[in-house]
């Protein structure tokens, strides 16, 4: 199944890549989102930092220089997940609240496994995603941190499936 394969979900949404024409509506839905959950995470300046990194103009930046981008659509058309990867590293993952506890954080991760096959990915947890990510077998690999105003936990991912395969 290749990443830019569309995919419709049982309950009528659709898991598709990240597209020029919906990168003002992923953006309005992260800022919106970052705000409810981990606006705490961040000082004044790392909050403004934030939501520049969220900019349409970054975003674009991001996609057409490497990035890969998955979004969750709903039915009528507004966007309610949102996965961003750059090589083996998670930048961003959100889901909307109206979405939330229906499993779409998950199946844009098992998307990106199944269909990327990484041996190993790599986040910065927030205070609000950290319980997800342990949840899917990452570990921390340090102390909670701050720097530039955003508090974080690095953590690691590794591909056990990859790892058998290469023995």
């Amino acid at each position: 199944m290749p990443f830019m394969e569309i995919v419709l979900l049982d309950d009528g949404r659709i898991i598709r890549p990240c597209g020029i024409d919906d990168i003002e509506d992923v953006s309005e839905m992260v800022i919106f989102e970052a705000k409810r959950s981990i606006a705490l995470d961040f000082d004044a300046q790392g909050w403004r930092d934030f939501q520049d990194y969220v900019s349409f103009d970054q975003l674009l930046k991001r996609l057409v220089t490497g990035s890969k981008a998955l979004l969750v659509q709903e039915e009528d058309d507004r966007i309610s997940g949102y996965l961003e990867l750059h090589g083996d590293q998670i930048l961003l993952l959100f889901v909307a609240d109206y979405a939330q506890k229906q499993q779409l954080a998950t199946q844009l991760f098992r998307r990106v496994v199944t269909t990327l096959s990484p041996s190993e990915l790599y986040v910065n947890a927030s205070s609000q995603g950290y319980d997800f990510y342990c949840s899917h077998g990452f570990v921390a690999l340090d102390e909670w941190s701050e720097k530039e105003g955003v508090k974080y936990r690095p953590m690691k991912w590794e591909n056990e499936n990859a790892e058998n395969e290469s023995l």
